[in-house]
């Protein structure tokens, strides 16, 4: 009789399970919106984010809570119009039930209001314009990255409590430019630093970078303190070393300057330059090593820093909806405030969120590239800072 009733206890409990397996079966796919700027200037960029989410995915079986998890792709050409026509299709078309990715700050702001106004998801990979997370903050907004602030501002400081008294600061003219390169400003300043001279080139309309290094040649400034992505980036390391400036005035920046995704054809261009990066991809964590061993198995290289913040940006919406049993809660507001509770260990360090649902950076590294004995190019650790905080300004109450 016992060993009947083992029996019988143990069928209800696999009929139980047999059951809950059925109802997860019979629920539609969870869908994800992954917008980004799949061609232009930062099409080389956002390959690299799309490549890290996929991996984030990966690690769950691209499924949770028993629901297969799909990706609907857009591009939102790093046009705000552009942005919102792709946002909408995605929310009102495709029935996504988040949005997720977006590189450009301005986009990013536009997509912002929109998801306010639709109550609906947005966790942003990149959009680091400091008003993503002031003016513009939502509870139905998150930002997986940084804020411009939280990267620069204590590079400033850095910079100024390291030798480098004077600088100019080049950048593109727009929101994303702007913010970085201010963060940087306020922080060197503070620290005893003095801008010269600022110049801000014409975003994705600039190819030719001759007048704006004469300018920054004539400053008197002991650097080149800049931020560039993508083949914008490409072209002005090219012109500058065509300048003869590499050793006359240095073109200090972040990695995006320098990015690993160029070194192809930047060349021996890329040895030498000091520059800041959030994520080392040597760093000998547990995190790091298994996120490099699943990025090489699937993409046979290794990744990189926009891989890194693609993968953290999946990853966070992934434990999110781990958290939720793989469902979107009715008021989805609560989807953002459970990831503003979430803290991980990510492959550039612990990630947690501030309360107007900012990712803020743990540490940042001072990093310059070497070549090994064989002839590869290494990232190597030089110092690293903290990340500063976010700036104030947002006033809703989530």
């Amino acid at each position: 009789m016992k060993r009947t009733g083992i029996l019988a206890a143990a069928m209800l409990f696999a009929a139980g399970a047999a059951s809950q397996v059925a109802l997860a079966e019979d629920l539609p796919p969870l869908k994800i919106g992954l917008m980004l700027p799949y061609k232009g200037v930062y099409a080389v960029p956002s390959e690299g984010i799309d490549r890290g989410f996929q991996v984030a995915l990966a690690e769950y079986g691209n499924s949770v809570g028993g629901r297969r998890v799909e990706v609907v792709r857009a591009d939102d050409e790093l046009t705000p119009n552009v942005g919102v026509q792709q946002f909408n299709r995605l929310v009102q078309l495709e029935k996504v039930d988040l949005v997720a990715g977006v590189v450009s700050s301005s986009v990013g702001i536009a997509v912002s209001g929109l998801a306010d106004k639709a109550a609906t998801p947005l966790v942003l990979v990149n959009t680091f314009a400091d008003e993503i997370t002031a003016k513009f903050c939502s509870p139905y907004v998150a930002r997986t990255s940084f804020s411009a602030n939280g990267f620069q501002y204590n590079s400033g400081k850095y910079w100024a409590t390291h030798g480098i008294r004077t600088a100019v600061i080049m950048g593109p003219d727009y929101s994303a430019g702007h913010s970085f390169l201010d963060a940087f400003k306020r922080g060197f300043q503070e620290a005893g630093g003095k801008i010269v001279q600022e110049i801000w080139t014409p975003f994705q309309k600039t190819k030719d970078w001759g007048a704006a290094l004469t300018q920054a040649s004539n400053s008197g400034a002991q650097i080149i303190y800049s931020f560039y992505a993508g083949a914008e980036a490409v072209q002005l390391v090219k012109q500058h070393a065509d300048f003869g400036l590499r050793e006359k005035l240095p073109l200090v920046g972040d990695h995006w300057i320098y990015d690993q995704l160029n070194w192809s054809a930047l060349g021996d261009l890329i040895v030498g330059p000091e520059f800041i990066t959030t994520y080392l991809p040597t760093a000998k964590t547990e995190a790091n090593e298994r996120f490099v061993a699943r990025y090489r198995e699937m993409f046979r290289q290794d990744p990189e820093v926009n891989a890194e913040l693609g993968y953290d940006n999946g990853k966070a919406i992934m434990l999110t909806l781990e958290k939720l049993g793989g469902r979107i809660p009715a008021d989805k507001s609560q989807f953002i405030a459970t990831m503003r509770g979430l803290v991980f260990d990510s492959p550039r360090g612990k990630v947690r969120f501030n309360a107007s649902n900012s990712a803020l950076l743990e540490k940042v590294y001072v990093v310059k590239i070497k070549k090994d004995p064989a002839g590869n190019l290494l990232p190597t650790y030089v110092d690293e800072f903290a990340g500063a905080e976010d700036l104030p300004g947002c006033t809703k109450s989530f």
